[in-house]
């Protein structure tokens, strides 16, 4: 069980990434997460959610709330829950004492506040911030609060939570193994078809899939069946071996539909078949207008890779920053094979790379023709060996839509180009 408490959450002004990321590190550990709640900083209704939520859980994880201000009241809700009263933790202090020392920044009374802790509860040290966390026990269930500053809760769990955890649960955890394929050209429910057999829930293996502007990630999650406690190392072991084994078998039936298998975004596993080989990528964008760039660039070492790119709406600056011939334009229009393979022998040329890419499209809502509808994109590929260029024809499911599917397609079929590494 995970919670997540703050006003700020529920009022939609700021993003729970903490649930997603601490599901995702609780499972590897051997948990599985059956629910996630979001509650506000009422302490009367955390009271209740306890009382309703910790008979149920094994385990239950809080985010937020642990600050020195009157709306930081898990510390309280948590000590009404549990039946005990609030106990002064002189380690937590001094911890907290020596975070502001260290920064030399004054100390205000109301962090104190912070060194109080539910009789009986386990400080968590946070060597990020001021909120130190803790971990209690109410009725059977164990209950773990963490700040709800992402980078320090984050911290918290790895540094102090993850191996009490490995000491309380023990052999009794049963760590899941995961693999992840995703997948490129068939609809959602196509995908779910070819799937049906395999996406029953509640056996040993689940397997979900998940859509995303054209983008398809199958998730393959498996779990040691063993009757009787094994040693944690015999459950991972059982938990990999299913997982790989019901993979291989979806990558048999998936054929050319299947764009790579991993763990990483697509555009970090381009970025990182590129450093490995040693080759360098530039893009040149109409409709995409930079995001094939920014993709790109949003992970970290691009720079090794990526010289440069450059973003061309108007003919004009088709002709003048990348070489596109004008009478080319004028025959052919700008959203047209011939002109987006120029772009990318533009783009190859002024930056000296091995490869380069190119999309010029119309992505609506409007300026689309009989010959030429809303999401008609066409490519271009630069190589060292010659250049190509192809049409594809998406849905007009919006403009964002038709964008990002032209940024899965570029980046695909790099992917493809480079092969498996």
């Amino acid at each position: 069980m995970l919670i997540s408490i703050g006003d700020e959450l529920l009022h939609g002004r700021v993003v729970d990434t903490n649930a997603a990321w601490l599901s995702g590190r609780l499972e590897a550990l051997g948990f599985r997460v059956h629910e996630i709640r979001g509650i506000s900083d009422v302490e009367e209704q955390l009271v209740e959610l306890l009382a309703e939520v910790t008979p149920k859980a094994d385990l239950c994880v809080a985010t937020g709330g642990l600050g020195p201000t009157a709306d930081d009241r898990t510390r309280a809700a948590v000590a009404r829950a549990a039946g005990v009263e609030h106990e002064f933790d002189e380690r937590s202090w001094t911890e907290i004492q020596r975070w502001f020392e260290k920064r030399e920044r004054p100390l205000d009374p109301s962090n104190k506040t912070q060194a109080f802790l539910p009789a009986g509860a386990r400080s968590l040290p946070n060597h990020l911030g001021t909120a130190p966390g803790f971990l209690a026990t109410i009725g059977s269930c164990r209950f773990a609060a963490l700040p709800g500053v992402p980078s320090e809760m984050r911290g918290m769990t790895a540094e102090a939570l993850e191996p009490v955890l490995g000491e309380v649960f023990g052999d009794r955890l049963r760590p899941l193994a995961h693999r992840t394929l995703w997948v490129l050209g068939p609809s959602e429910a196509e995908l779910g078809s070819i799937l049906e057999d395999r996406m029953v829930p509640g056996g040993p293996v689940e397997v979900g899939v998940t859509a995303k502007e054209g983008l398809l990630v199958v998730r393959v999650a498996a779990q040691s069946q063993a009757e009787v406690v094994q040693p944690i190392d015999a459950s991972r072991e059982e938990a990999e071996r299913l997982a790989l084994e019901v993979a291989d078998d979806i990558v048999g039936r998936l054929g050319p539909m299947l764009l790579y298998r991993g763990e990483d975004s697509p555009s970090t596993a381009l970025v990182h078949r590129l450093l490995r080989s040693k080759q360098t990528l530039a893009s040149a964008e109409s409709c995409t207008g930079g995001m094939l760039a920014a993709a790109w660039t949003d992970v970290p070492g691009s720079s090794a890779v990526f010289p440069g790119g450059f973003v061309v709406y108007s003919n004009e600056q088709k002709t003048v920053s990348l070489g596109v011939p004008r009478e080319l334009l004028d025959a052919h229009g700008a959203v047209s094979e011939l002109v987006a393979q120029s772009m990318a022998e533009g783009a190859r040329r002024e930056t000296g790379a091995d490869f380069a890419l190119a999309t010029s499209g119309i992505a609506g809502p409007r300026g689309g023709s009989d010959e030429k509808p809303v999401g008609t994109v066409c490519f271009g590929l630069a190589t060292p060996f010659g250049s190509r260029a192809w049409t594809r024809h998406f849905p007009n499911l919006g403009r964002d839509f038709v964008r990002q599917r032209s940024v899965w397609e570029a980046t695909a079929t790099m992917l493809r180009e480079l092969g498996p590494g």
